[in-house]
């Protein structure tokens, strides 16, 4: 869409038409497009700076995840594709056991906190179908696949056959692709 290889153009519209987002919680400029239709609603953002593929991407207080690679500058800009976040992936609380100090007998003493958990946005897609032999209609097969952004929470909290309820329905992960740098994609039946 801009096809401008003039820095200061690119200056210039990023200074007049760019919006205010956020990347991964740091304040940024970046020139947003749309990118085609398809189930999640998907943006182009256009920024001076590369953004990496995982990054959770705040527009108009909607959450987006950063679902591309954008190692090169293209017309002195970098361009990436994020999906909007539709669902919430919960990760459960933690209890931390610390030493706080010992008693007369030389025992520990111990004082317990609880780290409440987190919800991660992520992108919930694709259900597939399957024309079963024979048949002249095609019937869901019950898989759903989870885009989310990979860190070590999500990834101690998640691992094969782990349940997981998502909007009321409990599925279990049957596979986890880690190709993608930045990114979990799980599979769940």
């Amino acid at each position: 869409m801009f096809n401008t290889t003039n820095e200061q153009d690119i200056q210039f519209l990023m200074d007049t038409a760019g919006q205010q987002v956020l990347i991964d919680d740091v304040e940024s400029v970046a020139l947003i497009t749309n990118a085609e239709l398809g189930e999640v609603e998907s943006r182009h953002i256009h920024t001076l700076e590369s953004v990496p593929q995982g990054a959770y991407i705040t527009i108009n207080e909607e959450t987006y995840l950063n679902v591309s690679e954008n190692t090169t500058m293209r017309n002195n800009k970098y361009k990436t594709k994020v999906q909007h976040c539709n669902s919430l992936l919960p990760t459960e609380g933690e209890t931390i056991k610390a030493i706080i100090g010992y008693d007369k007998l030389g025992r520990p003493i111990y004082e317990t906190t609880i780290v409440p958990g987190r919800n991660y946005p992520c992108i919930v897609e694709h259900l597939s179908y399957k024309n079963a032999q024979n048949t002249a209609v095609n019937t869901i097969d019950d898989i759903i696949y989870i885009t989310i952004q990979d860190n070590e929470k999500v990834s101690k909290s998640y691992k094969i056959n782990t349940e997981v309820n998502l909007k009321g329905t409990t599925l279990t992960i049957r596979g986890i692709d880690k190709t993608r740098t930045g990114l979990l994609i799980f599979k769940l039946t």
